[in-house]
Order: structure tokens, then sequence, then C-alpha cells
């Protein structure tokens, strides 16, 4: 047996007047300052006076969502007692509206209790959960996952909450919102959804149904992320990426990330490096490590060729091997062409600093349950040498 969860998805231009469909009368909103400067916020709120319904607006989440930020939206939640709980934002905004949403139902709940084996949060009565993406990659309008950083060790961990009650009832993937993004962080944002779906058919819980998102995802990706970047009005390629990011976090969310996250969030916690960036950046080399696994009962290769030929990047007749290795190829490729580093020594950050921050940098990524997915195992080692390799931009030939 195996199951396949995600909200229900209002997608395309003029999305949002799905609003009207969905009861409730008092909407607390979760989203940040920079998306009220912009006015996306109003988008969302002009809509909610044109039905008469009345909100209570949170606009201090900040990127890398922290526990007390968290908890102190949560308390805010609490105190206005909405039917509606909206996260209008990226990833970190999402997140945060997923952890109010299940503290305000269980107010003696701390971020800890936030974890798939907690029988209550299949129960959420009070509210409804909506969440209206404005970046094209996190795919966290899909998710049952909240990402929360912790100070531990002078180290801003990063903790993956996660359960299936969490997962947002709707999910409304307006192009409206992500039009105003800048050419890098549609780059970036684009890569963390590449990220997701190669991650996602590699990882050893993918299943069909996850694997065909991941396809589509993945052709639309190589599409039209190039479009988006070099104009950002185009709104054809707004929306395709937008769907892309959907259908790469439906993918991901039922079936999970791995390495290349943990080691993204590793790098994130220790040089705050942002999440796409950093996620994109280690994304080629650990698609290698998972290519070179020895065990010769893995289907890796199988599956990553599979994925390259129907795409049209090599003929059906290839060499598996061959062929895999040629979404290695295509990624570097694609972060050539809208400007993303394929190496980490590209972030600036100095050689020196780098190692001499390794070590922790692979108990972070022991630290993350996602690593386990991996169709490979890492242990100390290979973490290292990935890390290496990754920062001199150098084949995992391992």
């Amino acid at each position: 047996m195996w199951y396949f969860f995600g909200p229900n998805i209002i997608y395309g231009e003029d999305a949002l007047d799905f609003m009207e469909n969905i009861p409730g009368e008092k909407a607390f909103i979760v989203s940040d300052k920079v998306l009220d400067e912009l006015g996306y916020i109003k988008i969302l709120t002009d809509k909610l006076d044109e039905l008469g319904r009345k909100y209570e607006i949170f606009t201090d989440v900040v990127p890398d969502p922290r526990e007390e930020d968290i908890m102190n939206a949560s308390k805010k939640c609490i105190e206005y007692s909405p039917d509606l709980v909206i996260g209008l934002g990226g990833g970190s905004v999402i997140d945060t509206a997923k952890a109010c949403y299940a503290i305000y139902e269980y107010p003696e709940y701390t971020i800890d209790d936030l974890h798939p084996f907690q029988p209550d949060l299949y129960n959420i009565k009070k509210s409804k959960l909506v969440a209206i993406p404005t970046t094209s990659g996190t795919g966290a309008e899909t998710t049952m996952a909240v990402v929360v950083s912790r100070l531990e060790d002078d180290v801003w961990k990063k903790y993956e909450q996660a359960h299936k009650g969490m997962i947002p009832h709707f999910a409304i993937v307006d192009p409206v919102f992500p039009s105003g993004m800048p050419s890098r962080l549609t780059a970036e944002t684009g890569f963390d959804a590449l990220a997701h779906s190669i991650e996602s058919l590699t990882g050893t819980w993918r299943n069909e149904f996850s694997d065909a998102m991941t396809l589509k995802a993945i052709e639309l990706i190589y599409k039209y992320l190039p479009i988006a970047v070099k104009d950002g009005k185009n709104q054809e390629a707004r929306d395709m990426m937008h769907q892309a990011a959907t259908m790469a976090g439906l993918s991901f969310g039922n079936s999970q990330a791995h390495i290349g996250h943990s080691m993204g969030h590793a790098l994130g916690a220790i040089f705050h490096t942002t999440h796409g960036q950093a996620v994109g950046l280690y994304l080629p080399y650990i698609l290698q490590f998972c290519l070179n696994n020895p065990d010769e009962s893995n289907d890796t290769v199988k599956r990553v060729a599979r994925l390259v030929k129907q795409l049209g990047w090599a003929k059906w007749d290839e060499e598996d091997k061959k062929a895999a290795n040629v979404m290695v190829s295509k990624i570097k490729e694609l972060a050539k062409e809208v400007n993303l580093p394929i190496a980490a020594k590209e972030l600036n950050i100095p050689k020196e600093d780098y190692e001499k921050n390794i070590d922790g940098m692979i108990q972070l990524c022991f630290e993350s349950a996602i690593s386990t997915c991996s169709p490979r195992s890492a242990n100390g080692d290979a973490f290292r040498k990935i890390f290496l390799k990754a920062y001199e931009g150098q084949d995992v030939e391992f």
C-alpha cells in the first residue's frame, strides 16, 4: 500500500478568484514585510474585502523562520481565533502558516510536537489552511513539511518537522504573485524545484505517482525557467514555472528529498546561503554520487536514464549509465544559462573557511532526517569528499 497526499490545487490566471468558494469569515494572513511593501498582500485583502471577509495580517516572518518567530505568529493566531489561516509568500511564510494552523488547534504544542507520529494533528477542526505561493520553487503549498531554524551551539540549525495533517486544504497557484520576482530569485527558486524533482526521482521513497509529477516538472523547468529569468514579464513562462514548482512539490512531498537538501541546509546554516542556491549547487554532485552506487540492486541509473530518454536528451538505445550522466551535464548547463554557481567557491566563501566548517556541516547532514532517503548511504568520509568536490566544481567519481 502507498498513498499520495496533496491539497486542492487551483492554478492559472485569476486563480485567486476561487477564494469565494472557500468558506470562512475570519482569516489570519501570514506573510512578510517585503510582500506588504510590494503590494501583494493588498491583492489578497482586496479580494477578501470584495467578499466581505474579515482578516488580521501578520507580517513578521523572516527567511528561514526561527522557532520563537513561529511561536509568536501562533500566539497572534490564537488571539484572533480565525476560521481560515492563509499563508501568502514563499516557503518560509507558508511553513510558518502551517505551524500556526496546527498550534492554533493545540495551543499547548511546541515545535517539537509537529512530528509524523502525532495522532492529534489528523483532527484539526478550528480552521482551514490556504497556501498562496509567491515564488515558484519551494512547493511548500503542497507538502506536510515545516522547516524551522533553532539556535544550538551557536549555529542556526534547520529542523525538518512534518505531518500529513499540515498539508494545506487549498493551494492557490496564481501567476500574478511571482510575476515581480527578480531574475536571481527566479533562478534560485527554479533550481529548488529542480532539486525537488531529481531528489524525488532518485530517493528510496519514490513512487509511480511522484515519478509522473517529476517528469512533467522537469520538462517545464527546462523550457520555461530560462525565459522567466530573462523576461520576468512573460506571463506564460511565469504561469508554467509556477505550475512546475507545484508539481515538483507534489512529487517530493510524497517521496521526500534526500542528501542534496541535507547538504544545502547545512551550507545555509553555516554560511547563510539562500536555500535554492544551496540545494541547486550540490545537485549535480549528489546525483553523481547516487549514480555511482556500487550496489547492483539499486535502480537509480535505470530510472534517471529513462527520464533522460523520455525528455529526448538521449536515444532509447543509449546505454543507461551514459544516458543517466546526461542529466548531470544538463543540470550544469541550466545553471550556467540562468547564471547560478556550479561550484561553492563561486559563492566567495574562502576555501579555508569552507574546509574549517566541513565537520560541522557533516554533523548537520547526519542530523537531517531526510538524508536517510538517499538511494546510496553517505558516511562522514563520503560527505566530506562531496563537499570538497562541490567546492572546486569537480566530478564525483567515487
